[in-house]
């Protein structure tokens, strides 16, 4: 069995080709700049020819392409955009226009007067290209199936924020069931409120099986893995967002979710150990710049766990006074949401063999 498993992150994009009859360290994978890296660049380069830019193609996740954006029009340079790709940057288009981006009809992309423009393609997953680079690799393009995962916010209904709302999603769905692989999605059955992970879906061909996950519980299943004993507290420092949730087995029991750029050793030691004692309050979190928390259902004795800490940014809380445990898989850091995405995929298929 081969899967091609593709995990979106905000700095990198973590690609595994797992091949069920190779070892672990001998498992193809590339860890290349995120999709919203590439498109910052291409606009970027279009803002120094002084070109106006034409962005076309699904919604993706935003950050550095619109970082970009937005200096491309501070320029003074045309930017237009499709709809679908302009609820990158915002779902409300009315603001997105009042940025000064031009949003066009599809049917329009065409028009005489954006000839010129540069087409900027959107989308997490360019799979059409990572298939030929693969090829190019010497990796037949045959796949078994394919497992992406995004940091979806949802699309949030008018005067809601995005925090609240991914939030709220991520609560009812526990509250439904605290298995990790019911996390997942099968292509059909994404909601349609998570239009980033449906846009993601149109990217990959049709006949290939697909499943679908947020980067956070693919980054707290994967640590887990890491593990020597469970539960575990499984701890990923993204280069976005920071995640946390004890971890029992295939099953999570809590959860926390802050901006990484707004901790620091201290913060977070301090969110720790509220967090351990059945404390956190998801309003404290909230106004703190953060997303929300959910208790664990029995406090625990952070002392007397093993802490696993995967995710770029965890060398920023090296600092913290509690010993930790980091879930480096196969030798690599950086495939920790791989694995977790790949238990998601397999999960979520019957008979599959287990990584």
């Amino acid at each position: 069995m081969r899967v091609l498993v593709i995990d979106v992150g905000a700095g990198t994009t973590d690609i595994l080709l797992w091949d069920s009859t190779m070892e672990g360290e001998n498992q193809t994978h590339l860890i290349v700049p995120s999709a919203t890296r590439v498109v910052g660049a291409e606009i970027a380069a279009a803002t120094r020819r002084g070109a106006a830019v034409l962005f076309s193609g699904p919604t993706m996740g935003g950050g550095a392409s619109t970082v970009a954006m937005k200096e491309h029009l501070a320029q003074g340079l045309p930017f237009y955009a499709t709809p679908s790709a302009a609820r990158t940057f915002e779902d409300d288009l009315e603001l997105v226009a009042a940025w000064g981006v031009t949003v066009v009809a599809p049917q329009d992309a065409g028009a005489a007067a954006l000839q010129d423009a540069t087409l900027v393609r959107s989308g997490d997953v360019r799979f059409d290209r990572l298939r030929d680079s693969l090829a190019l690799l010497g990796e037949p393009a045959f796949f078994d199936g394919c497992a992406a995962a995004v940091q979806d916010h949802g699309q949030a209904p008018p005067g809601v924020s995005d925090r609240v709302f991914r939030f709220q999603n991520l609560t009812v769905a526990l509250s439904r069931s605290s298995r990790l692989q019911d996390l997942f999605h099968l292509r059909a059955t994404v909601p349609d409120y998570l239009t980033r992970m449906k846009a993601v879906a149109e990217c990959v061909i049709d006949d290939v099986p697909l499943v679908l996950g947020d980067t956070g519980p693919s980054a707290l299943w994967g640590a887990s893995l890491a593990s020597r004993t469970s539960p575990c507290l499984a701890v990923n420092f993204g280069n976005g967002h920071t995640l946390m949730s004890l971890v029992r087995g295939d099953s999570i029991d809590g959860l926390f979710e802050h901006h990484t750029v707004m901790l620091d050793a201290d913060k977070m030691l301090g969110y720790m150990r509220c967090f351990a004692e059945g404390e956190l309050a998801g309003e404290t979190v909230l106004a703190d710049g953060g997303h929300g928390a959910l208790p664990v259902s029995q406090p625990f004795s952070l002392e007397d766990i093993e802490v696993v800490v995967t995710g770029p940014k965890r060398g920023r809380f090296a600092a913290m006074d509690v010993a930790q445990t980091e879930a480096s898989l196969h030798g690599d850091m950086m495939l920790t949401g791989c694995y977790g995405l790949l238990k998601g995929y397999l999960a979520n298929q019957d008979g599959s063999p287990t990584p």
